[in-house]
């Protein structure tokens, strides 16, 4: 069983600050100058990740790189992986995605979780999920979305603490410079959609947990909680006619 997924955020970028779409289109700009730079090295943010431990080897289920990609003085996280296909409740084909992460340190400690693991170590924290991104067959990134707490096995917040932690996903890491930068990137450019995408999963959540208050957060059944097209040259012309206004 999957949840019905909305993938149709109304954004109205010229109601957006102009200091946003200022914002926005900056990273818009620092994606393309990784992809650039990416063409003229002859290297992709996401098949140098792959390629990182056995070219032609694709495991899935498996992280790429090993050991994930951490950054603990930031505190922020990313991997790739992909699920098997009889085993992916997303209702679109994908090779497989990245998830992003911050860690719980940067919670604000008055903020009461959503849902925690079945064996949260409070001491130590955990990590809460940002968003997921999706890329097809070809390597194309295709979709971001957010999911249900287990699939990740993270400490899921409400989204407007969700939201705030999205300024804290910084890395620097020089072997996968360019995917990080790609990354942070990414959120800045979306970050309306990713917003409205954080609380629509927060609506589907909610109904989730009247039907069912103590196991809504760990049904494997239900994946996807919502999510919206990666459609980075529409992005831009909504950018920059909203600027232009």
């Amino acid at each position: 069983m999957n949840v019905t997924v909305r993938d149709n955020p109304e954004i109205d970028f010229s109601a957006l600050p102009r200091d946003r779409l200022l914002a926005m289109q900056s990273a818009a700009d620092q994606m393309i100058a990784v992809l650039e730079e990416a063409a003229e090295e002859q290297k992709h943010v996401l098949i140098d990740v792959l390629n990182a431990t056995a070219p032609d080897a694709f495991t899935q289920w498996q992280h790429y790189p090993p050991g994930d990609i951490h950054d603990r003085e930031n505190g922020a996280l990313w991997f790739y992986h992909a699920h098997a296909e009889d085993e992916a409740a997303r209702p679109w084909a994908e090779h497989g995605h990245f998830h992003l992460f911050v860690y719980t340190e940067h919670v604000k400690e008055d903020v009461e979780p959503i849902a925690l693991p079945p064996e949260p170590d409070m001491e130590l924290g955990g990590l809460c999920h940002l968003v997921a991104i999706s890329f097809d067959q070809a390597g194309t990134p295709m979709r971001i979305f957010t999911t249900n707490r287990w699939v990740a096995m993270e400490w899921q917040y409400p989204a407007e603490e969700v939201i705030r932690l999205l300024d804290h996903f910084v890395i620097e890491n020089e072997e996968f410079a360019l995917t990080s930068r790609w990354l942070m990137a990414a959120l800045k450019l979306f970050r309306p959609q990713i917003e409205w995408s954080l609380q629509e999963r927060d609506k589907v959540i909610a109904k989730l947990r009247e039907n069912d208050p103590e196991g809504f957060s760990e049904d494997e059944s239900i994946e996807v909680l919502s999510s919206f097209p990666f459609d980075l040259g529409s992005q831009i012309d909504s950018i920059e006619a909203a600027l232009s206004n």
